[in-house]
């Protein structure tokens, strides 16, 4: 029997070889049967101006002097994210669990001339051995990923992500916690999370009360601090971002204690959070 982790994965391969920009970002515009030179343009900026942001955040916020040397990139879809970043790190890594997105995201890293930057195709366990020749890795980043894991699985990968973080090093990463709507759109949830068929029968439905990209699921955010610190996460900003009708996303840029494990056990788990307006 397929499972649900199984099931999205599958619905993701299967917008990755009929729509993948629009899978990455579900705006009209990059649908591929309305794609225009201008839209595939805004596409590939916005991965330019998110990536811009986020090192800014962190530099004003965490560490003035940040300068990534070996940025991982969670769900790298296509390279929107994945491209910026090796412009910026001596070498940047991507992980997708779709073989269609590492290969178009291998693709545009030769687009555009980028010899350091790879990309790999990853399951529910990373594998750290494709990672080790690029050397420790001092940034992590997810943005529009984990919303399309199940909450189980995600935290999961989620530990897998900040072990390979090397103390010192800094993070961002995007959960989303809370879906709009009413009773009626979490009924359909409900069912969607208790059983995989329904699940891709919504992702196929025209019915817009039905239809998702891939499931979207919530993280608790005292979970996510939980799983932080004991990954030796001790400063985090968080950011609320709305998503509409009460929905709302989190968005946690943070640092790794310098010392090991046992030091920042020692010193009592400290952890410095911050609500950035």
């Amino acid at each position: 029997m397929v499972n649900l982790f199984d099931n999205d994965v599958e619905s993701w391969e299967r917008l990755a070889r009929t729509d993948a920009l629009w899978a990455v970002l579900s705006s009209d515009e990059f649908h591929d049967d309305a794609l225009t030179r201008a839209a595939i343009e805004r596409f590939w900026a916005s991965g330019e101006q998110h990536i811009e942001h986020v090192l800014a955040i962190v530099r004003g916020e965490l560490d003035p002097g940040f300068a990534p040397n070996v940025a991982l990139d969670f769900g790298c879809g296509v390279g929107r994210n994945l491209v910026p970043l090796a412009r910026r790190c001596r070498s940047a890594v991507g992980l997708d669990a779709s073989p269609t997105m590492a290969k178009r995201c291998e693709g545009r890293l030769a687009e555009c001339g980028l010899s350091n930057g790879a990309a790999f195709v990853t399951g529910r366990r990373i594998d750290p051995g494709p990672l080790a020749s690029f050397g420790p890795v001092d940034f992590v980043h997810s943005v529009l990923v984990f919303q399309h894991i199940a909450t189980e699985e995600g935290l999961g990968l989620l530990d897998q992500l900040l072990d390979l973080l090397a103390p010192g090093g800094h993070g961002f990463l995007q959960f989303h916690c809370k879906s709009p709507g009413g009773a009626a759109a979490r009924a359909v949830k409900s069912l969607r999370l208790r059983s995989p068929r329904m699940n891709a029968l919504a992702i196929k439905s025209r019915i817009p009360a039905l239809r998702d990209v891939v499931m979207l699921y919530e993280y608790d955010v005292l979970d996510l601090l939980w799983h932080l610190g004991g990954h030796a996460v001790d400063d985090i900003v968080l950011e609320r971002v709305d998503t509409g009708r009460g929905g709302y996303d989190a968005r946690l840029y943070f640092a790794k204690f310098q010392g090991t494990q046992e030091e920042f056990a020692r010193a009592g788990r400290p952890m410095k959070v911050r609500v950035r307006p």
